[in-house]
C-alpha cells in the first residue's frame, strides 16, 4: 500500500466511522445513537482533519474534498456556537439529552446541558491551537466567499474574546480555564507564551485585523515573553510542569512564526526554540515534521514515520486522524510525492 493509499483509507475510515456528530472521535460511532461517546479533545481533532482537508485541496483540487472540508468546517464552527458566548468555545457537543452513560471522569462536571446538545467546557491551549489551526489553513488554503468570511469571523471573535480578557481563554464569568493563561503578567508556563504569539498571528493572517498586528508587535517586544515562548521546551523540562505531549502538539506554532515573524533575528530564535524540542529524546514526529518543513533537518524522520506506520483494525480515529495530516502536510512542502 503506498502512502497515499494509506492516507487515503484513513480519511474514508473516519469519514464512515468515527464522526459523531461531526466531530472526530477516536472510538467508531456507536450507529444505534444508544451511546454518543465523549472525546474531551475532539475539537482539537477536528481542527486537524480540516487542516488536513484543506491542505489536500490546496494540492488536488478536487472538489470532494473541497465539499468534505466545508462539511468539517461547518462542525468546527459549531464549537463556539454551542457555547452560545460569541467568541467562547467548547471541547465537545453532543445533540442529545444528557448526561450521558460516557461523561464520567475528570470533566464530567463541565458540561452543560442546551436544549437539544450538550456541550464540554474547560477548554485548554491544546484545544485552541488545533481549532485555530484548522481554520486558518482553511481561510487561507481552501475557503471563499461566505465559507472564508464565517470562518475568519469565528477566528476574529475567539481570539478577540482572549485578548478582551488579556490573552486568557476564560468562562463564560470571565474566570480563566484551568489552561488557559497565555498573558503576558501570569502565563501559566512557558509553553503559553508560545501559544500567545501564534494565536496572535494566526489570527492577524486569517482576519486581516489590524488589532491582532499590533497586539502581536506588543507581545513579540516584551523580551521575558519572546524568550520564555523561544525555550519553552527547554525551561518546561527544567520546571516539569507540563504533560509529555503538550509541546509536540505546539510544534507547527514553530513553523508559523518562522515563516511569518518580520524580523530576521527573531526567526533564527524561533528556529532555536524548534530545534531544542526537535533534539528532544522523547520528541514524536511533529517538531521533526516542522523542522523537514522548514529545510532544518529531519526528512528521513517523517518519511521512516509514513511509511512505518500501519493501518489496522485496531487503529483509532485518532491515529487515523494525525496519519491523515502528516501526510498532506508533508506532501504540501514535497516531502514525499504522490507516488510514494
Amino acid at each position: 500500500m503506498t502512502l497515499l493509499e494509506k492516507a487515503e483509507q484513513c480519511e474514508q475510515e473516519i469519514f464512515d466511522f468515527h464522526l459523531q456528530d461531526g466531530l472526530l472521535i477516536g472510538k467508531r460511532v456507536d450507529p444505534s445513537r444508544k451511546v454518543l461517546y465523549t472525546n474531551e479533545n475532539s475539537g482539537l481533532r477536528t481542527g486537524c482533519l480540516l487542516s488536513a482537508l484543506s491542505l489536500k485541496w490546496s494540492i488536488n483540487g478536487d472538489l470532494h474534498t473541497r465539499q468534505r472540508a466545508h462539511r468539517v468546517a461547518r462542525a468546527v464552527e459549531m464549537l463556539e456556537w454551542a457555547t452560545g458566548v460569541p467568541g467562547m468555545t467548547a471541547r465537545q457537543y453532543k445533540f442529545m439529552q444528557g448526561p450521558g452513560p460516557d461523561e464520567a471522569g475528570w470533566l464530567q462536571d463541565k458540561w452543560h446541558q442546551c436544549r437539544f446538545y450538550r456541550w464540554l467546557d474547560n477548554v485548554s491551549t491544546d484545544e485552541i491551537t488545533w481549532f485555530l489551526l484548522g481554520l486558518a489553513d482553511y481561510v487561507n488554503l481552501c475557503a471563499e466567499g461566505e465559507y472564508r468570511r464565517n470562518a475568519s469571523a469565528v477566528i476574529n471573535r475567539v481570539i478577540g474574546r482572549m485578548l478582551d480578557h488579556g490573552m486568557r481563554i476564560v468562562y463564560a464569568d470571565g474566570t480563566v480555564t484551568t489552561w488557559g493563561d497565555c498573558s503576558r503578567a501570569t502565563p501559566l508556563e512557558p509553553l503559553y507564551c508560545l501559544h500567545g504569539l501564534a494565536y496572535l498571528k494566526r489570527a492577524e493572517l486569517a482576519t486581516a485585523n489590524e488589532r491582532f498586528a499590533d497586539a502581536y508587535d506588543e507581545y513579540i517586544r516584551d523580551d521575558q515573553y519572546l524568550h520564555q515562548g523561544v525555550h519553552c521546551y527547554k525551561l518546561g523540562v527544567e520546571r516539569g510542569c507540563w504533560a509529555p505531549y503538550d509541546w509536540q502538539l505546539a510544534a507547527p506554532e514553530f513553523e508559523l512564526l518562522i515563516k511569518h515573524d518580520k524580523d530576521l533575528r527573531r526567526r533564527d530564535l524561533f528556529k532555536e526554540g524548534l530545534l531544542e524540542m526537535a533534539a528532544a529524546p522523547d520528541a514524536n514526529i511533529h517538531p521533526h515534521l516542522c523542522t523537514a518543513l522548514l529545510g532544518l533537518g529531519g526528512e528521513d524522520k517523517v518519511r521512516q514515520w509514513l511509511q512505518e506506520w500501519s493501518l489496522t483494525e485496531e487503529t483509532s480515529g485518532v491515529d487515523k486522524g494525525w496519519y491523515h495530516w502528516i501526510y498532506w502536510k508533508a506532501r504540501s512542502a514535497r516531502l514525499i510525492a504522490d507516488s510514494d
